[in-house]
Parts: structure tokens; C-alpha cells; sequence
């Protein structure tokens, strides 16, 4: 049912961002609006984002960045990428060993970033990205190798996924040229094929802060 909710999600965002079109009775006057017109306001822009949120039933911390394009105000697109900073351990097996220990996470995931603004000129206004990309994730031993204190860690087994993170911010106008953002976001994970970990493990919610610059 989640993945239906999520599916027609961004199903209803994209189609909102896609062309518009303006029929006419006189074919002559027939516009066709579309974001990539040369008529179209186009500019730079990036931002950096600190995300909080559970994996593996722990609070971690990612760090990432986007940037690409703001057209006429409203519509960005661009590229993401985030990486896990934080520690996060939990129980789980090393192949050969009947013991569960201590492991840890590591990863981070990226791709492209589409969405919009509504109201971009007002000092409050509400800005809707949405991630759509591929990532990776390591289980590691830290402590595999205990004759060797220098270089003791261990890949237990790793994985790419599918990741779709559709996320709402209210934004703060605070220069022409800094933007401040809050909000939250939903990271949905498919396609992880490790033993110890599952999609659901780092399926969920984040709180997000964004500071995004260029020229708005």
C-alpha cells in the first residue's frame, strides 16, 4: 500500500511540473508553454542540507549537497548526493560466525533532484524537492581484524538500492542571494539485498535543515 501512496505521489508532482499547453480556436496563436522555453528565467544555484533521522532503529546524521538550475522562479532541477557521518551500530552476523556482534552502517545515496516553489517571492514560502536516485550501503566489522589495531575493519557484505525521497520545506528569504530552509522528508528504500539490513531498516522519515545560495 506504501509503495501505491508513494507511486501516485510522484506521479501527481511530475505531471504538475511537466508542459502546460493553451489551445486556441485559431491555430496561428496556438502557445505551447514548456520549462526548457528560451523564453524561460534560468538560474544557477546550490545548497547545502543536514538531514536527522532513524536507521536502523538508531538517530543518524546525513550530510549532502545539491545544485542545478531554478527556471522562473518556481521549478529547480538538478543533482543530490548525501552521505551517512554518524556512527550507527547495531547487532548483527558475520558469515561463518554463529555470534551476533557488533556492526556498522555505512553509505550514502544520490541522484537527480526536480521540484518546486510556491510563492518564491513572498518572505515565507513553501519549496517541494524530490531526490530520485541510486545508493549504496556497506555493513561493516570494525573489529575483524584483532591482530592488526591499524586496519581492523571488515566488509561484512554491501548492496546498492533504489532510493526516492520526496520531501516539503518552508523557506525563509533571508538575502536576495541566501535562502534558509526546514522541513521533512519520507526516504523510501527498495532493493538492498543484505542479510543484515532490510529496506524497511532505513525506509522512513528525516528532519532537514537547507541552506541554499544563488541567484532567486
Amino acid at each position: 500500500m506504501k509503495k501505491l501512496l508513494y507511486s501516485v505521489f510522484v506521479l501527481c508532482t511530475l505531471t504538475s511540473f511537466g508542459q502546460k499547453y493553451v489551445d486556441t480556436n485559431n491555430p496561428k496563436d496556438e502557445e505551447v508553454k514548456s520549462l526548457l522555453s528560451k523564453n524561460n528565467d534560468l538560474n544557477a544555484f546550490g545548497a547545502l542540507d543536514i538531514k536527522v533521522g532513524d536507521l536502523m532503529d538508531e538517530r543518524a546524521l546525513l550530510v549532502g549537497a545539491y545544485g542545478g538550475f531554478i527556471i522562473n522562479r518556481r521549478y529547480l532541477f538538478g543533482v543530490a548526493g548525501y552521505g551517512l557521518v554518524t556512527n550507527v551500530e547495531f547487532e548483527g552476523l558475520v558469515p561463518g560466525q554463529a555470534t551476533p556482534k557488533q556492526l556498522s552502517l555505512q553509505g550514502g545515496y544520490g541522484g537527480i533532484v526536480i521540484g518546486g516553489t510556491i510563492a518564491p517571492r513572498e518572505l515565507i514560502h513553501i519549496s517541494i524537492p524530490i531526490v530520485l536516485g541510486a545508493g549504496s550501503l556497506e555493513v561493516v566489522d570494525k573489529d575483524f581484524f584483532t591482530n592488526n589495531p591499524a586496519d581492523s575493519e571488515f566488509t561484512v557484505e554491501n548492496s546498492v538500492f533504489f532510493v526516492a525521497e520526496p520531501g516539503i520545506e518552508i523557506e525563509f528569504n533571508i538575502t536576495e542571494y541566501f535562502r534558509l530552509g526546514a522541513g521533512m522528508t519520507y526516504r523510501y528504500v527498495s532493493g538492498t539485498e543484505l542479510e543484515n539490513v532490510k529496506d524497511e531498516d532505513i525506509t522512513g522519515t528525516t528532519a532537514m535543515i537547507s541552506f541554499r545560495f544563488g541567484r532567486f
